[in-house]
């Protein structure tokens, strides 16, 4: 009631509260995201519940049978989860434990697992078979011999729980923190690595047939599963928290000892493998990681994720060598250094073509690696004495050598093996970097880049601000292929369209993710320049001169970005002809045009006040064609991954005004929003942004009609189905309605539908 007050929402008709319930270590740090939505619920009482427990643990203490331990969740929760309290426990109650007895094993076992894998236990069946208790026809009987074979210890600590579904009985330790605690204790005597390799050698407990997938899952986890605040976890660990404990606590070499065990133990599994390969390759231990990524390889050959781990293993390997031995290299040294380079590059691009087949996953490492590799070759290859720089400091040597067929005499022996695949580097990494800059176009998100760049500061780049690595690396690439020339009026003309192409990469232009990255940029006077400089390499008339697809997809993308910026800028095309421009796209359906042409076509046919008077249904063939194409491309992109990763962002939404004006990008729409970070995020979520005055009179409202659940409207003669962004918005029956439009890469999307009164 307090969420729906806040929300000042009055309803006419019954309304209900959805309560969705997840687990986090981290609960303020999610409230903050979302605070009218969020309540945290944690280990601390409020004052009037510290007076509850207080008072109830004196009329407890009062009893004659009163005993702490067996009421001990009751006592933990009275005094706050207190760390001494739960240390001096544990001490208290392991002394004079028989170290040796199957049970302390027992218990050892059971705290390590209800510690590092959560929701974790062990099921009375497997506790029977380990102390060697036979089987029982009586429930009470099984009950009863099973406790009275316990240790005193134990029978403290363990609590059985029973699944009501399937009576199935189970065992886990009273409480989280009294397993990590026991855990801490007991390896004192034995380490936690130790204690993991008698668990794996414990084959009464492996083989027991009854309850073993579930608990094989409960081993597997201890191994390999990582931890991911997207879960609820603490951190983003690159190992289990266990091996990560290992490592740490005690060393490497113990964790590799560990992991090959519980590969031999549990059935040779390749992803087993997979994590000693990274473990060997985190550690600089290279060749011992080539050996485990093969064998990961061999059981999987076609898993995009095990085929980016071998990349990974030549990528660090290359990037430790570079590191190392940059400036005493000798040739053989140097060969074998642009060798690893290469086989990282040709095991990611394996990586990305499995990726292509996996409908369940989007996995696209294998391409932010090529790039990252090519571009660090580049770097070395423009150091060597072989390739030196002409006066003006730029690299015409090497392009010259990687570009056409030239080889200097000394290396053309020496390389005779890398000069076919050193030719082919440019263009590997350019196709690279275009697919990365399409697949961002569908999945950007709303998020605050700078808020992400505090927040990522230790992390990946490519995984929290992908945008911002692609941009880095364009520049980075672009550089080494670019030759400066003069420009404004007595501009010179590049030498080639490839020299042009890297000019424009090496300013921004070069993807559609990177042009649109200028309309996030605080500096709007910068992206402006930057954006005519860009248009000023483009010939004078593109009509004339005929662009490649690519260049002529970021041409027109660059005019729409920059109308956002400076509507009245000198450098601006006629929107006629642009949509001229575009008419390639339609007209040449045979040709696989990526998505991002399909994309401007919708925005450039969208009807338009003063240049659609006239009714013309080719307009309208142009308009759905692009929509059916992009709902087709965006189908194959999405594959059958989980709903929630699907988010598609809306880049643009329809302005008043006509022409180039009336495309409006999404952070023009922002800085009308007042309030922080998490308001504004809000607003987006629960609608109130389409209530501000300020955006109600620069967007136009369009008129359309439901049948039959589906939303459409009138365009330049028929009709045009719209997707709705949420599709309960859309009323029963049939109605007119009028709505916000959006553009995005799956089609046209309705905001904030409204029925017409």
């Amino acid at each position: 009631m307090d969420a729906m007050a806040a929300q000042r929402s009055h309803f006419s008709k019954p309304c209900f509260i959805l309560l969705g319930c997840k687990r986090s270590n981290v609960p303020e740090k999610l409230c903050k995201a979302s605070p009218l939505d969020t309540v945290a619920v944690t280990h601390k009482l409020t004052d009037q519940e510290k007076h509850l427990f207080k008072t109830k643990i004196e009329k407890l203490k009062k009893q004659n049978d009163f005993k702490p331990a067996f009421i001990l969740t009751f006592v933990l929760m009275s005094e706050e989860f207190n760390e001494t309290y739960v240390r001096e426990f544990v001490e208290h109650l392991l002394q004079g434990i028989d170290l040796s007895s199957p049970v302390t094993n027992l218990m050892r076992y059971v705290a390590l697992l209800n510690f590092y894998v959560h929701n974790s236990h062990i099921s009375l069946s497997h506790c029977e078979a380990f102390l060697g208790l036979g089987a029982y026809t009586e429930e009470r009987v099984r009950e009863y011999d099973f406790k009275n074979n316990l240790s005193e210890q134990a029978r403290v600590i363990f609590i059985e729980l029973r699944e009501n579904t399937t009576c199935i009985s189970s065992i886990h330790i009273i409480h989280y923190l009294v397993a990590k605690e026991i855990l801490h204790q007991l390896s004192r005597s034995q380490p936690q690595s130790q204690i993991a390799m008698k668990l794996l050698q414990e084959k009464v407990l492996l083989n027991h047939r009854f309850g073993r997938e579930e608990f094989m899952k409960f081993i597997r986890d201890l191994f390999i599963r990582r931890d991911k605040k997207s879960r609820g976890d603490n951190t983003d660990s690159l190992f289990s928290p266990f091996i990560e404990h290992v490592c740490k606590v005690e060393n490497c070499e113990k964790a590799i000892e560990v992991l090959k065990t519980a590969y031999e133990c549990l059935g040779k599994d390749a992803f087993f493998a997979q994590q000693l390969a990274r473990l060997h390759y985190n550690h600089e231990k290279f060749e011992d990681a080539e050996y485990w990524a093969g064998v990961a390889k061999s059981h999987l050959p076609n898993d995009s994720f095990i085929l980016d781990t071998e990349g990974q293993v030549y990528r660090k390997w290359f990037s430790f060598t570079l590191d190392k031995k940059m400036y005493e290299a000798t040739p053989g040294g140097v060969i074998e250094m642009i060798e690893t380079a290469l086989k990282a590059m040709k095991c990611f691009r394996a990586a990305q073509q499995a990726a292509k087949s996996e409908i369940d996953s989007m996995n696209n490492a294998g391409y932010f690696g090529e790039v990252e590799v090519g571009c660090r070759l580049l770097k070395l290859l423009s150091t060597l004495e072989v390739f030196p720089r002409n006066t003006q400091g730029e690299h015409s040597e090497l392009v010259r050598y990687l570009l056409t067929d030239y080889i200097p005499e000394k290396i053309k022996k020496p390389w005779g093996k890398l000069h076919s695949r050193l030719k082919g580097l440019r263009q590997n990494i350019y196709n690279a970097l275009d697919w990365i800059s399409e697949d961002l176009s569908y999945f950007q998100t709303d998020k605050n880049q700078e808020k992400q760049d505090e927040e990522a500061k230790e992390k990946e780049e490519q995984v929290y601000n992908p945008r911002k690595w692609l941009k880095r690396q364009s520049e980075v690439y672009a550089k080494f292929f670019t030759s400066e020339y003069p420009m404004g009026e007595n501009k010179g003309e590049p030498e080639t369209q490839l020299l042009r192409r890297m000019n424009i990469y090496k300013y921004g232009g070069g993807s559609v993710t990177t042009i649109l990255s200028f309309l996030t940029d605080s500096k709007e006077m910068r992206s402006v320049e930057k954006l005519e400089k860009i248009i000023n390499f483009y010939p004078d008339d593109p009509q004339k001169e005929r662009l490649e697809d690519t260049d002529l997809i970021n041409y027109i993308l660059c005019h729409i970005t920059l109308a956002c910026l400076s509507p009245g800028s000198s450098k601006l095309l006629p929107f006629e002809t642009l949509r001229e421009l575009s008419n390639r796209f339609f007209k040449q359906r045979r040709t696989a045009f990526p998505a991002s042409a399909h994309f401007l076509l919708t925005l450039l046919y969208w009807p338009d006040d003063a240049l659609d008077k006239e009714p013309n249904p080719d307009k309208d063939d142009i308009l759905v064609s692009a929509l059916q194409t992009m709902k087709r491309m965006h189908d194959i992109k999405v594959k059958n991954i989980a709903p929630r990763k699907k988010k598609i962002y809306t880049n643009f939404f329809l302005g008043k005004g006509s022409g180039l004006r009336k495309i409006m990008h999404k952070t023009r729409i922002d800085k009308l929003i007042d309030g922080s970070l998490d308001d504004r995020r809000l607003k987006w979520q629960h609608g109130g942004v389409w209530n501000i005055g300020k955006i109600r009179d620069v967007l136009r409202r369009v008129s359309g009609w439901t049948e039959n659940g589906k939303l459409f409207v009138q365009g330049h003669v028929g009709q045009i189905h719209i997707v709705p962004l949420h599709y309960d918005s859309v009323p029963q029956g049939n109605e007119n309605v009028t709505f916000y439009l959006g553009f995005s890469f799956n089609g046209l999307v309705a905001h904030d539908i409204q029925v017409n009164k």
